[in-house]
């Protein structure tokens, strides 16, 4: 019985140690909402979203001359950063900073017409090294 709890005490302190309390694991996508920050403390990185500055992407069930875009605006360590969703160039959504590359992988809720209410959005973001 000892011999339990000394392994489970230890594993806790193990489990404690490890902890790097990152909000985000590099190469994972995560989910932010408006106005969140959340931080990488192993590499050093904060990111705040800011606001979609701009929503033009085409609604849904509509035809469209043009796809629209939509964009990001971030702030990465305090400075601020632009990301462009546009359908069929992902390399729009991405940008190198600091050995990192920031990237818009979707935007919810896509448009169907009706005004998004700004704090209902919600963005899937990957940070990863090169």
């Amino acid at each position: 019985m000892k011999g339990i709890l000394l392994l489970l005490s230890f594993s806790l302190l193990l489990a404690k140690a490890c902890d790097t309390g990152d909000d985000f694991i590099l190469g994972e996508s995560f989910t932010m909402e408006p106005g969140q920050e959340l931080k990488n403390n192993t590499a050093d990185i904060t990111v705040k979203w800011v606001e979609v500055a701009e929503d033009s992407r085409c609604p849904k069930d509509t035809n469209c001359v043009w796809e629209g875009q939509a964009q990001i605006s971030l702030l990465v360590n305090g400075d601020p950063m632009t990301l462009i969703l546009r359908d069929g160039k992902p390399e729009e959504a991405s940008m190198n900073r600091g050995g990192y590359v920031f990237e818009a992988v979707q935007l919810d809720p896509y448009p169907d017409g009706t005004v998004i209410d700004p704090t209902q959005y919600r963005l899937q973001l990957l940070v990863s090294s090169l």
